[in-house]
């Protein structure tokens, strides 16, 4: 059975998984739909995916550390009390 630490680590990283995904996909998809963007020509398609991919990088790393906190709480709240004693 997993320790108290173990356990909490074990949620912190699947939070932050899950959050830098989901935030690189939101950042994504929001700044692809955007108005402001042109996509008409090479220079404005080149500069566009650039602006896109920046940032989706800066929301996704973002979403990294709400995610690590969230999950890092869930772990906190969801471990099993029974390792939190230690055995004497």
């Amino acid at each position: 059975m997993a320790n108290y630490s173990e356990w909490i680590m074990k949620f912190a990283r699947i939070g932050a998984s899950l959050g830098g995904v989901a935030g690189f996909f939101y950042g994504t998809y929001t700044m692809a739909t955007s108005h402001v963007l042109g996509w008409t020509d090479v220079a404005d398609m080149i500069e566009s995916v650039v602006v896109v991919l920046v940032t989706a990088v800066m929301i996704g790393s973002l979403c990294i550390a709400i995610g690590w906190l969230a999950g890092f709480v869930l772990g906190v709240v969801a471990s099993p009390l029974s390792s939190f004693t230690a055995k004497r």
